[in-house]
């Protein structure tokens, strides 16, 4: 575990951490070694990690107005030394590995864990990233102990992401003469026959346009290989095509996999996935979001770094916007079952389109959805965090009946001219 807490607290510097700095300890003839030290509440102990005893209770306590999860609100000084029973590192530790996900055994109708169910969301705190403001304490304490601490790492950038998936309207024969018969016939024809590129839906390089017009805008998309057995994986495009070699040419090195339903109810199927795409691709694969943002358990992650997978995009909810993992910022996944800590980078997604305006989601207006696009994006500049969002091609079509399309080019316009911290 002790690789865990020096990750952690490293994590929550979002710098090196140096010897002699903090301690996470309750054995006192260690104290005198630290400048900072956190006292560890009961969460790890035996009898406590793993069961219903160790689920923070509401309200949560507060420490200088930062909710904590775990320990007592209580911070003693000495000439030389902070002592913090707050303990931040359990908090953290709770939030970051989905360890929540093991206790807590409510999911919705497609089997995911819900913002609703989480304890975030009851304690009116998912569009905080709690676990950056608890490095913000962290730097303080050490500061009053008179250790200079370096600027923080993480610098604030913009991910625009696309899952893809549905990948063109007209280009096959029931949807062409689906165009033709409900009058969209030209469109129907310049698809069909002058290449995807003419397909209402094939959308990227209007997206790409305003991206690239941007400030410090990342881009990427992924693609589905696979899935053509369930209703939720429909419509199943041929990743073997050309329209998909275009897009691969279009994206190069920002592309990833797209799992599948399928593969969620099944993660075996995983590897087979990103090892198809990485053939298609001619080159590895090694980013991953599932499909309906259907990661159903913690321990489904391990299949992810058996198959290559690096860097995972998965981690927001489908009912609400905010920080899923308490953070604004990547985070390596520590998995909660069997205590290690990862090489999988957790990337927080932050908003996706329809969660936006759907109605058994959120349900805002286009004004209401950009207030929360900018209310969010101002947490994530504040700590140098990533701010991941999904818009799907199909929701900034022409043939889209919402406003993601504008809305996009909004927030995209936005970007553009950000005042980057």
């Amino acid at each position: 575990m002790q690789q865990i807490f020096d990750y952690i607290l490293s994590f929550l510097l979002d710098t090196r951490l140096e010897a002699g700095w903090v301690g996470y300890t309750s054995d006192r003839t260690e104290w005198k070694n630290f400048k900072v030290v956190i006292i560890p509440s009961a969460f790890f102990k035996g009898e406590v990690y793993g069961t219903d005893k160790s689920y923070p209770q509401l309200p949560l306590k507060t420490i200088d107005d930062v909710p904590i999860l775990f320990g007592e609100p209580s911070v003693s000084r000495t000439q030389n030394q902070i002592f913090v029973k707050a303990d931040i590192v359990a908090s953290t530790y709770f939030l970051i590995s989905r360890y929540e996900e093991l206790i807590v055994k409510e999911r919705d109708e497609n089997k995911r864990f819900a913002a609703k169910s989480s304890l975030l969301y009851k304690a009116g705190l998912l569009q905080t990233p709690i676990v950056d403001m608890y490095g913000r304490l962290l730097r303080k304490w050490l500061g009053e102990c008179g250790v200079k601490v370096p600027a923080q790492c993480s610098k604030y950038s913009c991910v625009m992401t696309h899952d893809v998936d549905h990948l063109a309207q007209y280009r096959s024969i029931r949807g062409f003469a689906g165009g033709v018969l409900r009058g969209n016939g030209i469109a129907a024809l310049k698809s069909m026959f002058l290449g995807v590129e003419n397909d209402p839906l094939f959308s990227f390089d209007w997206m790409r346009k305003l991206e690239n017009k941007a400030h410090n805008v990342k881009s990427k998309v992924f693609i589905k290989v696979s899935g053509n057995k369930l209703p939720q994986d429909i419509p199943f495009y041929n990743p073997d095509g050309q329209d998909v070699r275009k897009l691969l040419e279009k994206y190069n090195n920002d592309v990833g996999v797209h799992i599948s339903y399928e593969a969620a109810l099944n993660p075996k199927l995983i590897k087979g996935e990103v090892d198809k795409l990485s053939e298609i691709a001619g080159k590895p694969i090694t980013m991953s979001r599932n499909h309906y943002l259907a990661s159903l358990k913690p321990s489904d992650m391990r299949y992810l770094i058996d198959a290559g997978i690096t860097d995972d995009y998965t981690l927001g909810y489908a009912d609400m916007a905010g920080f899923r993992l308490g953070t604004a910022r990547p985070v390596r996944w520590i998995d909660p079952e069997r205590k290690i800590l990862t090489n999988l980078t957790l990337h927080p997604l932050i908003i996706m389109d329809c969660t936006l305006n759907e109605s058994k989601y959120m349900g805002l207006s286009m004004d209401d959805a950009f207030k929360m696009y900018k209310n969010l994006k101002h947490e994530v500049q504040k700590y140098g965090g990533e701010f991941v969002l999904l818009w799907h091609n199909d929701s900034v079509s022409t043939l889209s009946k919402t406003y993601h399309r504008e809305l996009f080019e909004k927030i995209l316009h936005n970007e553009e001219f950000a005042d980057y911290m």
